[in-house]
């Protein structure tokens, strides 16, 4: 198969390939970039910019399916599966002809498999679990998936005027879960737990520990650090309710299962918030206790790399390097990977509530599972394994 954007020497070692129904676009233009944008309970999203695209395919391109994959030498990389949400093409006379016509780029902004989960629908959700919302829809959209089974229940959720992929996103972080459709599998993972899920990471290096033109050399590394401040706290919270017979009683931080830390010292606020918050139990008040736990980083940062393909949304990644409290394991909660005429750099969006250095996490649950591959069926993606991978958190 054909590559595009070969590495320059001074990136870290990756091949890049992209297809448009099946087609290598590189046999009829020229990819000149490529931005693949993976970030929790968001549709992931490619970015691609064509050279000498054809003027009948601007408009035939719309809604096509499309696939790129970014190979490296050191794991399974990663491949984008979705479709042609709309595109962008220019032309300036100035500029001339590129391939024999008169537009000289066109920028295609493709969304993931999971934009078949846009239509707007109708339905009433009762006593459900995130796993019944998942089988539901993985049956519905022909995907695999992934999700755990000790999710607590929730009572009820219209789904009135939302879409599927509204109505799952919902759920999952009323439960303290996240959710992505990488390729054709729906991933639903559990923030507070993710360090041990045992999805695909790595190390990133400041310049201390740099390695050569190895992937995850930290170019730029952008913190805020603290207890409570613009992006969540991990204050103690509390919520108190009224039982059906009357009776008070309260859920608070410290009744929550895995409220000891994957890895590292839990970074802890002095101050205690009493959530206005209704609930019908104390498990249900306990449910909204863990979602506003599952979205509070004490420490986030903001880095970009040298290229490095394979970490999703709900990896560890290790932080080496700066001799500090907070080299170690980080969540990933977003990662882009950009490409351009050969260089390849990644930016990426950690937060941890923990300090301390340990780089490897000795007690991981190995509940994450590579997704089967994707296929185009009659125009749409599908699974080619129907895989349900259930697992305990």
């Amino acid at each position: 198969m054909p590559t595009v954007n070969q590495h320059q020497p001074s990136a870290s070692r990756h091949n890049v390939t992209v297809e448009i129904d099946g087609v290598d676009v590189n046999i009829y233009s020229s990819v000149e970039r490529v931005d693949v944008n993976l970030r929790q309970n968001e549709h992931d999203h490619a970015r691609i910019v064509l050279a000498g695209i054809p003027a009948m395919s601007v408009t035939d391109y719309v809604d096509r399916p499309v696939m790129v994959h970014i190979a490296v030498p050191y794991g399974e990389g990663f491949t984008f599966v979705g479709f042609i949400n709309h595109i962008e093409p220019t032309h300036k006379s100035r500029d001339g002809r590129v391939e024999g016509g008169l537009l000289q780029e066109a920028t295609l902004n493709c969304l993931g498999a999971s934009s078949d989960m846009r239509g707007v629908k109708a339905r009433i959700w009762k006593d459900f679990t995130i796993k019944d919302v998942v089988e539901v829809m993985s049956v519905d959209y022909k995907f695999s998936y992934s999700c755990p089974d000790t999710a607590p229940t929730i009572p009820s959720m219209s789904q009135r005027g939302l879409s599927d992929w509204e109505a799952l996103t919902k759920a999952c972080v009323q439960s303290g879960l996240a959710v992505n459709v990488h390729g054709t599998e729906i991933h639903v993972w559990n923030p507070l737990t993710a360090l041990q899920h045992g999805a695909p990471s790595g190390t990133l290096r400041s310049v201390d520990a740099a390695e050569g033109d190895a992937p995850g050399n930290i170019m730029e590394f952008s913190g805020a650090f603290g207890s409570s401040h613009a992006y969540g706290d991990v204050n103690s919270k509390k919520i108190s309710i009224l039982d059906e017979h009357g009776k008070l009683l309260t859920a608070e931080s410290a009744d929550l299962l895995n409220t000891e830390p994957a890895s590292g010292t839990a970074v802890t606020s002095t101050l205690t918030a009493v959530l206005p918050i209704e609930a019908v139990s104390l498990s249900d008040a306990r449910r909204k206790l863990a979602a506003t736990r599952a979205y509070s980083d004490a420490y986030i940062a903001k880095v970009v790399t040298t290229g490095v393909a394979g970490p999703i949304p709900g990896s560890a990644i290790a932080v080496d390097g700066f001799n500090g409290e907070f080299d170690g394991l980080w969540l990933v909660r977003g990662v882009e990977m950009k490409t351009n005429q050969g260089h390849f750099l990644t930016e990426w969006e950690l937060g941890r509530s923990t300090k301390g250095n340990t780089l490897r996490q000795s007690d991981s649950l190995y509940t994450y599972q590579p997704a089967p591959s994707p296929k185009v069926q009659s125009g749409a993606w599908r699974s080619s394994t129907r895989r349900a991978n259930v697992y305990s958190i």
